[in-house]
């Protein structure tokens, strides 16, 4: 049988499902993509066929839009996609019968990985799934992309972030792939702790830097607190977000090579519903949005057209 996993490259969440696919499946292939790329790919491989090689196509962590949803449903192989989600700005996606987007069950908060682990512990039952390693980094997993880490004061939940940031995509992957096939219970390292620790110094002067960058302008009728950073982005949005409490509803994190970020803590704004107006989606106090086509083509242009030029130079 021949998978291809589809998922989000921004966080542990959409990465952590590569890592259980490859505990179960021996033939796959999986591609990480920012939640706007994800609807062309599929067109244009709903288009060129290219799905057609695949068994199965599971989507996680993320969602189609309605055109693609409708593309697939009337396509030859919408048997064969499963997309499991959690982000409640696609809720609704929910009719077609291959799209799964829950968002909490069992008063549970569920998150990509958590939801795709279920379904290959139904599905696929594996030697593998059954590791305590396993299950708590899903557990880890869960509780960090939530924000509930939080709640229960889980700190073990950050540090899995902090490894993604240090080891990268690839070789992240390719060490739990074999750490968890070879140890039934879950840890960190001596030296992943000291770089936990040093990260853990870095992220807190990073913050700390950013707290008098913040720039507030009124949109919609809402008090926005406007920073431009390319890291720690949930840490980063939820300081500012309860530093800047009594002065702004939400923050906007501007990552001019990635995306827009929105975060507002519970007592504040729904971010889901203003990321809309970027052609965003997320959830109540944490969403995101592609950043406009031509943003830095503007930034560009304006810098050219707004320099001091010397003219007898």
């Amino acid at each position: 049988m021949k998978v291809l996993l589809l998922s989000h490259i921004a966080d542990p969440d959409g990465i952590m499902p590569v890592i259980l696919t490859d505990l179960v499946f021996d033939d796959y292939e999986y591609k990480l993509f920012e939640p706007s790329d994800l609807n062309n790919y599929m067109l244009d491989a709903l288009q060129n066929n290219e799905l057609d090689k695949y068994d199965y196509i599971f989507i996680t962590d993320l969602c189609v839009n309605e055109e693609v949803a409708l593309e697939i449903t009337n396509s030859r192989i919408k048997d064969k996609i499963i997309i499991l989600d959690h982000h409640i700005s696609s809720i609704s996606l929910n009719k077609y019968p291959f799209i799964h987007v829950i968002d909490e069950q069992d008063g549970i908060k569920e998150s990509g990985t958590s939801l795709y682990y279920k379904y290959l512990l139904e599905h696929y039952p594996n030697p593998n799934l059954l590791h305590n390693s396993v299950s708590y980094m899903v557990s880890l997993v869960r509780l960090g992309d939530t924000w509930e880490w939080k709640k229960y004061n889980n700190l073990d939940a950050r540090k899995i972030g902090t490894l993604l940031n240090y080891y990268g995509i690839d070789k992240f992957i390719d060490n739990y792939k074999k750490f968890l096939r070879e140890n039934e219970e879950f840890y960190f390292t001596d030296a992943e702790n000291l770089l936990i620790e040093i990260d853990e110094r870095r992220r807190n002067e990073y913050i700390d830097n950013l707290k008098d960058k913040v720039i507030i302008r009124k949109i919609d009728n809402l008090n926005v607190g406007i920073v431009f950073a390319e890291l720690y982005r949930s840490e980063l949005g939820n300081a500012l977000a309860e530093y800047y409490h009594d002065e702004v509803d939400l923050i906007l994190i501007v990552n001019l090579n990635r995306s827009l970020s929105f975060r507002s803590l519970e007592d504040k704004a729904d971010v889901n519903s203003f990321a809309t107006t970027f052609n965003g989606k997320g959830h109540t106090h944490a969403a995101g949005a592609p950043i406009p086509e031509h943003m830095k083509d503007y930034i560009i242009d304006y810098l050219i057209n707004s320099r001091n030029v010397n003219e007898n130079r």
